[in-house]
């Protein structure tokens, strides 16, 4: 944050030292209500030469020109500190958003993710305000988007662009979705008195039964959150068409629980994704995470997850590597899950359909597994197998950040080449040869020898074409290790098998 001192001359602005790309680059879209002030934008230099380097020098002009009626909605901003992104949207944080709901209350996500995203150990983070009036369709992609036209470019397409992100939330859109009077967890009810004559002045009211207020019968006006399809379906259209390197974290939407009597995941939601696990594009699938549940708190009435999960993500593929899972490991938050889930539900979701769950354990925010509802595989690889079981253990979001993170290495690979005309030049093949290698040796590849975890082979394909074939096996991770201990006698055995 900046530090001023009073009356002085001298203001110090804070910033960490940037950093190139990672392996694993995240954004986030969401809503900034509050004062927005573009002109400490022109502080960030990395942010500024990073935003033109993505096409959108013309609107850095136009803060230069005129900061003061500047806009800076649908324009991605690269961050390196939760410190930045307060300086830009001093507000953003307190003051409150044209939505409300019961759960939720009237404060935006955005701001609460970020710092989530950082304290999980994130350096890098790709912000994308968008507009309170747009509602949920300014999170999509408009009908005329051109990706070589800037000026066309809005919510989900302005990322798009930027090659070197990996990951993208939408804590608000997620945040719309929770319908404006779906009711919390009731409190328990005190049984009826009998009644008695009591005098005037005693107060009777009873804070355990419901009353609507006026605040309550406000929130009749605001619209129905969109079916999960119409928020899914745009997502998966613009990401599967032109950037499948890129994950999706994607919360599962509440509705009303009769049976449970609380609000829980919304079962048209879990419909529509057992749909589609058996449609012929369940493969466009792997491209979201879905997670589930909420965070809850005493500074915030719900909250998304995904960026304490984003963050601990960026992290660890900085430090190990993207193939590495965060399943398992704390995760940095004030807040809890919500609502909580009992075991079996955990077990239950994490199956079928496949949705990366939240949980509590040993007092500490964990998440239980990087599940994905389908194979992180193509579709061919899988559709006409006999058993799909055999392909459970490909079902892991960290493939898919595999996956993606191999996409954008052989694109930058093929863009530094791009003036190699010579086919015969083994500069190409070794280069990625080398690449593949440091993987294996990181463990992101199985096999005792480097021979067995990938191949390469090139295949004739003209004189002014250089095709290359490669054949990786990625390593598998294990969900769970079973340790059975036997005793004969006294004789002790112990038996180790992976599950």
């Amino acid at each position: 944050m900046m530090q001023e001192a009073l009356a002085a001359r001298v203001v110090l602005s804070p910033r960490p030292q940037s950093k190139s790309a990672l392996p694993l680059e995240v954004a986030m879209l969401g809503h900034c209500p509050g004062r927005v002030r573009p002109e400490r934008l022109l502080a960030l230099g990395d942010a500024v030469s990073a935003i033109r380097s993505a096409g959108f020098g013309h609107e850095i002009d136009a803060i230069k020109n005129d900061p003061d009626n500047a806009s800076l909605c649908h324009l991605p901003i690269l961050l390196h500190s939760a410190s930045e992104f307060h300086d830009l949207f001093p507000d953003a944080g307190n003051h409150s958003a044209h939505y409300r709901s019961t759960l939720a209350g009237d404060l935006a996500w955005l701001s609460p993710c970020v710092d989530d995203f950082f304290a999980n150990g994130g350096t890098r983070l790709w912000v994308v305000v968008i507009p309170q009036d747009e509602d949920q369709q300014g999170f999509f992609p408009a009908e005329n988007t051109n990706l070589t036209d800037v000026s066309t470019l809005r919510g989900l397409a302005t990322l798009l662009t930027i090659p070197t992100v990996g990951e993208v939330c939408f804590p608000d859109l997620e945040r719309l979705q929770i319908p404006a009077r779906l009711p919390d967890i009731p409190r328990v009810r005190l049984e009826n008195p009998d009644p008695v004559f009591l005098p005037c002045a005693q107060s009777v009211q009873d804070d355990h039964r419901e009353r609507r207020n006026e605040d309550e019968m406000a929130l009749d006006d605001l619209p129905d959150p969109l079916a999960f399809q119409e928020v899914l379906q745009p997502v998966l259209q613009w990401l599967t068409r032109y950037r499948p390197d890129i994950q999706c974290l994607l919360t599962l939407p509440l509705a009303y629980q009769n049976q449970a009597d609380s609000p829980g995941a919304d079962p048209e939601a879990l419909d529509l994704l057992s749909t589609m696990q058996n449609s012929d594009k369940a493969h466009h699938l792997r491209q979201v995470q879905f997670v589930y549940p909420y965070l809850r708190g005493q500074g915030r009435p719900l909250l998304s997850p995904c960026g304490i999960i984003s963050g601990r993500q960026s992290a660890v593929a900085q430090r190990k590597g993207p193939w590495r899972s965060i399943a398992g490991s704390p995760l940095t938050s004030s807040n809890l899950p919500y609502p909580k889930l009992k075991r079996a539900a955990v077990v239950q979701l994490r199956e079928s359909p496949g949705i990366s769950v939240v949980e509590l354990r040993n007092r500490r925010v964990e998440l239980d597994d990087e599940r994905l509802c389908v194979p992180a595989l193509p579709a061919d690889d899988y559709r006409h197998a006999e058993s799909i079981d055999r392909f459970d253990g490909y079902r892991t979001a960290e493939l898919m950040r595999l996956m993606g993170y191999l996409r954008r290495q052989l694109r930058q690979f093929g863009e530094q080449l791009i003036f190699n005309s010579d086919v015969r030049d083994p500069r190409p093949r070794l280069l990625i040869e080398r690449f593949l290698r440091n993987l294996w040796q990181r463990g992101a590849l199985r096999g005792k020898r480097a021979e067995d975890a990938f191949t390469i082979r090139q295949i004739p394909a003209g004189e002014s074409t250089l095709l290359l074939e490669i054949e990786i096996a990625p390593a598998l991770p294990i969900d769970r290790i079973r340790l059975t201990f036997t005793n004969s006698g006294t004789d002790w055995q112990t038996e180790v098998q992976s599950v």
